[in-house]
């Protein structure tokens, strides 16, 4: 868990609040945020993976944009 702070969440934190320092990004609690963001990955590359579904980069791109965006039309 250590490693994963460390080269993933710890960059992602920083990302997320420098983005939200300049109006970028709509986020209140950086941490919070960044738990949601890792899970969403988390969960959305697990359920491709049972599904026997590949996770290459057209997958990659939509499950990035999907998370970026949400479910909002």
């Amino acid at each position: 868990m250590q490693a994963n702070d460390a080269w993933i969440a710890e960059p992602l934190r920083e990302l997320i609040a420098e983005g939200r320092d300049v109006g970028a990004f709509a986020a209140d609690d950086v941490a919070d945020a960044v738990n949601a963001i890792l899970g969403a990955v988390m969960l959305g590359v697990l359920g491709r993976s049972m599904s026997g579904g590949g996770v290459g980069a057209a997958f990659r791109e939509r499950l990035t944009d999907q998370i970026v965006r949400g479910v909002l039309a």
